[in-house]
């Protein structure tokens, strides 16, 4: 297994201010809400749920409001009319884009990203132009100063011996790859083993990657992060190669 994947993408992630943290819970919430609605509302039966109430736990979202964002999924007074949406786009330089996020109004959400793409010389493509370059995945995060009695042999080791479909090391930390179906069982197969984790995550994969002249990187930093500040999208993955 190579300690290098492919998985590697521009994200924009953002800082958390206190301006910023109502809107980073508002999007945190719709996540726990979409989840919930997609596999149920029992995190012991639904990976992707359990992975949103840990992440939502991560940044401090309280437990009332977890629980009221999945109360939304079950209808009745105070459910939530929200759906997801997954949209494609080229980028600078050809780039792959994919806009994953949730909305009450689809034709608003729609036109707003249309004018994001614009104003950076990005377009959306057709259906399925985009999408057949990318796979969902599951991500378990480890990080070296977790498990400081391990060393990156042992953690490298444990990380195949648990089954994962390919990690990269960035730094000191490791991003492991799991199929989604899988994502769990190999966490708990690492946590066995002395192998702290962080909460898992779910994504795409890109199966091929492209170059950009640093224009076109500056190019792409700049729209991700037009997109990202956008309120109703959760997740924005490219098929870039790093830098």
């Amino acid at each position: 297994m190579s300690g290098h994947s492919k998985w590697s993408q521009i994200k924009h992630k953002k800082s958390i201010t206190d301006q910023k943290k109502g809107a980073l819970f508002s999007k945190i919430a719709r996540a726990l809400t979409s989840a919930a609605r997609a596999g149920g509302p029992d995190p012991a039966a639904n990976a992707h749920l359990r992975a949103a109430v840990l992440h939502a736990r991560s940044f401090g979202l309280p437990k009332d409001n977890i629980a009221r964002a999945i109360r939304r999924a079950a209808g009745g007074a105070g459910a939530d009319s929200a759906s997801d949406f997954l949209y494609e786009a080229f980028g600078p330089e050809g780039v792959l884009i994919l806009i994953e996020g949730i909305t009450d109004n689809k034709n608003r959400s729609l036109a707003e990203i249309r004018k994001i793409l614009g104003d950076h010389g990005a377009k959306f493509s057709d259906p399925g132009a985009v999408l057949w370059n990318f796979e969902k995945r599951g991500l378990v995060f480890v990080r070296r100063e977790d498990s400081p009695d391990a060393t990156e042999d042992q953690i490298e080791l444990a990380v195949i011996d648990a089954g994962a479909r390919d990690y990269e090391k960035d730094g000191n930390s490791w991003i492991v790859e799991t199929l989604t179906g899988e994502t769990e069982r190999v966490r708990e197969r690492l946590v066995a083993s002395g192998i702290r984790t962080k909460e898992p995550s779910y994504g795409y994969h890109a199966k091929t990657q492209i170059a950009l002249s640093a224009a076109g990187l500056t190019a792409l930093i700049s729209l991700t992060g037009a997109l990202s500040d956008h309120d109703d999208i959760q997740e924005v993955y490219t098929n870039a190669k790093p830098a």
